[in-house]
């Protein structure tokens, strides 16, 4: 008997053992809602009219509490406080049964893995060092400056493809390198490269005009990602900040030079949360050139021309959110977010504003039950193509 109990204890024992030095965790979360998405008069809904309504059922990821995610996260004790940890996650989408896609900045569409994938080490004494697909910096402190996470209202949106709210350079890098340093006093450092690698893709077009064959390839190279963060926590406080920029490709020098700053505070009662956004020289993340061969009874002629970038753009985003919890199940969001796109030469500024509110029921930790309204309004509104939004959804972690 006293052999039995030993021989059980010594398996317990290593079987802990084992389970403290690696785990692999799979995750994930499904959320689906019924929509009516009104355009304005000069726009249409992703396959509606123009002008017109469409009632859709989605996912989370537009409007809801969250985009639907399949993924994988594992990490193992090395000893000495080092820890071996990586994550693999994939956007679903379960209205359709759709897996991957892609939310980047630059590379290809339907990738599996299109959320994060990386492989890293942890130490307390070092810090944390990622290489993979990861989150830019302005996306890693969405939960300091977003009273919804970039979940019902974000305030990262296009709402139309040369006017933004808030940027997050498409929320993640592929080739990218991150360090994130130990916590010292609450404030942590990290800085991020996402890697061009100079890569490119070339695509022409053969024109004949009786004696002269002339040859068009438009080039596009990837900007090389580069990103420095500061966070700060404090018990009820939390702030941080972000630099951002593109650089390279065929455009010289950095653009897209993004400064983040924001916070929150928790009174008890609520959670606060306000931001500041610039952004300088905004631009398109690639930019392209083009190469002429003319070809006629004197020799070739090659021209070479680079399409140039227009530095000057700038935009000012600012945000304000509340977060209230009303009892123990339900949750009340709501969050005004508004810009300025400061145009060149006499262009006039153009001035957009997103507001909504909405309203969660915890049918428990991990189910809950959803509405929300949100609101777009601006210059040239009625070119929005989503100028109101209206919502009821249900939404699941696992």
């Amino acid at each position: 008997m006293n052999k039995s109990l030993l021989a059980l204890a010594v398996l317990g024992a290593f079987a802990g053992a084992a389970s403290a030095q690696s785990s692999v965790t799979i995750y994930g979360l499904i959320d689906q809602n019924v929509k009516y998405q009104d355009p304005g008069r000069l726009a249409s809904v992703a396959g509606g009219r123009p002008g017109k309504a469409v009632t859709r059922v989605d996912d989370g990821g537009t409007g809801g509490l969250g985009s639907s995610r399949l993924g994988f996260r594992g990490v193992e004790d090395l000893g000495d406080g080092l820890k071996a940890i990586f994550r693999l996650e994939l956007g679903v989408s379960p209205d359709s049964g759709g897996a991957g896609g892609r939310t980047t900045l630059g590379g290809t569409n339907n990738v599996f893995f299109n959320r994060e994938a990386w492989v890293g080490l942890e130490s307390k004494a070092l810090g944390t060092v990622r290489l993979g697909r990861l989150n830019t910096q302005s996306r890693d402190i969405r939960y300091f400056i977003d009273a919804t996470n970039e979940r019902e209202f974000s305030v990262v949106e296009n709402i139309t493809s040369s006017r933004p709210l808030f940027q997050n350079f498409g929320s993640r890098v592929d080739n990218g390198i991150n360090y994130r340093s130990p916590n010292f006093g609450g404030f942590e450092l990290s800085i991020s490269v996402g890697l061009a690698e100079d890569l490119g893709s070339t695509a022409s077009t053969v024109a004949t005009a009786g004696t002269i064959t002339t040859t068009t390839a438009v080039r596009s190279e990837a900007s090389e990602y580069q990103g420095l963060g500061l966070t700060f926590k404090n018990g009820p406080v939390q702030a941080a900040m972000t630099y951002e920029q593109l650089n390279g490709g065929v455009v010289s020098g950095s653009y897209n030079k993004v400064f983040t700053i924001g916070g929150n505070y928790d009174f008890g009662v609520a959670k606060l949360f306000a931001a500041y956004q610039n952004t300088r020289d905004f631009g398109g993340q690639l930019a392209s050139s083009t190469t002429t061969t003319a070809v006629n009874s004197v020799g070739p002629v090659t021209t070479v021309t680079v399409t140039p970038f227009a530095k000057g753009i700038d935009v000012d985003a600012y945000n304000i959110g509340v977060r209230v919890p009303l009892g123990k199940q339900w949750l009340l969001k709501a969050q005004y977010t508004g810009s300025t796109v400061d145009r060149l030469g006499a262009l006039s500024d153009l001035d957009q504003e997103k507001y909504g509110v909405s309203i969660a029921y915890l049918l428990s930790k991990r189910t809950s039950v959803y509405g929300v309204i949100t609101q777009r309004s601006g210059d040239d509104d009625e070119t929005f193509a989503r100028k109101g939004e209206y919502l009821v959804g249900v939404n699941h972690f696992f």
